[in-house]
């Protein structure tokens, strides 16, 4: 297992992160009425809509790239760490209130990961 592989797993974690909220920015665009257009035009019209699809065409390229060098069993509960990084850009980049029990849930994730990437 290199550390290139490793760095590679890190930057799918952030393209999911990344991904996921230009998908909710893009749907959540104040400009746009929400009765005013169907989410399907809302989504072929939004800039970030594109720009999270093309973000997880990167992060598919990685991950493959990934698989390719680490077992499964060890890449993809590290992915589960994409949730982590999820909650904490819901929290302070689009001001989302996170409970105290999703918080926790959260730090559980992260001490599997932990467990998981100790066996590296």
């Amino acid at each position: 297992m290199t550390m290139l592989a490793i760095l590679v797993l890190a930057g799918t974690i952030c393209c999911d992160v990344i991904g996921q909220l230009c998908f909710k920015v893009g749907l959540d665009d104040p400009s746009i009425s929400i009765q005013a257009r169907p989410i399907w035009l809302r989504v072929i019209g939004s800039p970030l809509i594109w720009l999270g699809l093309a973000t997880y065409a990167v992060e598919i390229a990685a991950w493959l790239f990934v698989l390719s060098r680490l077992p499964l069993s060890v890449a993809f509960p590290l992915a589960g760490l994409s949730y982590c990084g999820i909650a904490l850009a819901s929290r302070f980049i689009l001001r989302e209130s996170i409970s105290r029990r999703r918080w926790i849930g959260t730090i559980l994730i992260a001490l599997g990961a932990a467990v998981v990437g100790s066996s590296l």
